[in-house]
């Protein structure tokens, strides 16, 4: 078997190589140290800090800015003078999660200040029943839902043949006045087809139901629970038709302290915590 010849490359007689070998080695060389020097750049620069996460690990304090007023949320108890509600057990337990030593202190703020006093560093989070606002995300960042106040359908104790929006045809349906149909463009078509009932608030629509007026009702989550807690004859049927989620804004270079809180977050979706939460306060 004979021996496989490689050509050679051709020898310039003025130094090493031909021109064109000269340029790409030159080149070669330029793309060699612009390496190593973006590599010696970045050992030198430091590590991103989130200088929030650091004073919250160092104080052992979770600053929480919330607006009182919306209960079972949150809500200042008159006896004691204390700010109590579901946001406000969850910013405790958030904390405890965070870190060992973590405790969360509230700061009460009106409701059109909130996310004015978490960008002037007044707190480090803000929990107070927000829901996501795609025009604020240049601003705030924003933590994984824990409670979507979206619209729900509700039945009968027991009904079995309403599991959803298409067994609504040809039912009766109270609504609440100003109910506008939301979601995508398939259920607002559906839902303006119907023949609703209105009433005037949403409580009205809920009684209509519990008396047999009507044969489902079409309300937000929130005051569907806070019925439900009174009266044991309705039942919410399936999951919410819309979403309206709420959730925990946090300035943007907080990053580390964003994804804690959301870790936290999914912990105690997993472990039942929030639907505990839920249970307690509404």
């Amino acid at each position: 078997m004979g021996r496989v010849r490689f050509p050679r490359l051709p020898k310039s007689r003025k130094g090493f190589g031909s021109p064109t070998q000269r340029r790409w080695l030159a080149a070669l060389a330029v793309v060699v140290l612009a390496t190593v020097g973006v590599w010696l750049l970045l050992r030198a620069l430091p590590e991103a800090v989130d200088a929030t996460w650091a004073r919250i690990m160092q104080t052992g304090i979770l600053r929480v800015c919330t607006d009182p007023s919306w209960p079972p949320f949150e809500s200042v108890d008159h006896p004691t003078g204390q700010t109590e509600g579901l946001d406000i057990d969850l910013a405790q337990l958030l904390a405890v999660r965070l870190a060992p030593g973590v405790h969360a202190e509230i700061v009460t703020v009106g409701f059109d200040g909130l996310y004015d006093a978490l960008l002037a560093g007044r707190c480090d989070a803000i929990l107070s029943a927000l829901p996501y606002e795609p025009t604020r995300t240049q601003d705030v960042t924003y933590s994984m839902a824990y409670f979507n106040a979206g619209l729900v359908l509700v039945t009968h104790q027991g009904t079995s043949d309403i599991a959803g929006l298409a067994d609504l045809t040809g039912r009766v349906v109270s609504v609440e006045w100003g109910f506008v149909p939301d979601g995508d463009r398939r259920q607002r078509l559906f839902l303006q087809k119907l023949g609703l009932r209105r009433y005037d608030a949403t409580g009205d629509a809920l009684r209509a139901l519990q008396s047999g007026e009507v044969e489902a009702t079409l309300v937000d989550r929130i005051s569907a629970l806070a019925y439900l807690h009174h009266c044991q004859q309705v039942q919410i049927t399936g999951e919410p038709i819309t979403d309206l989620n709420y959730v925990i804004p946090v300035r943007p270079d907080s990053f580390r302290l964003l994804a804690e809180i959301n870790r936290v977050l999914l912990e105690m979706r997993q472990d039942g915590t929030l639907e505990n939460l839920q249970e307690k306060w509404f």
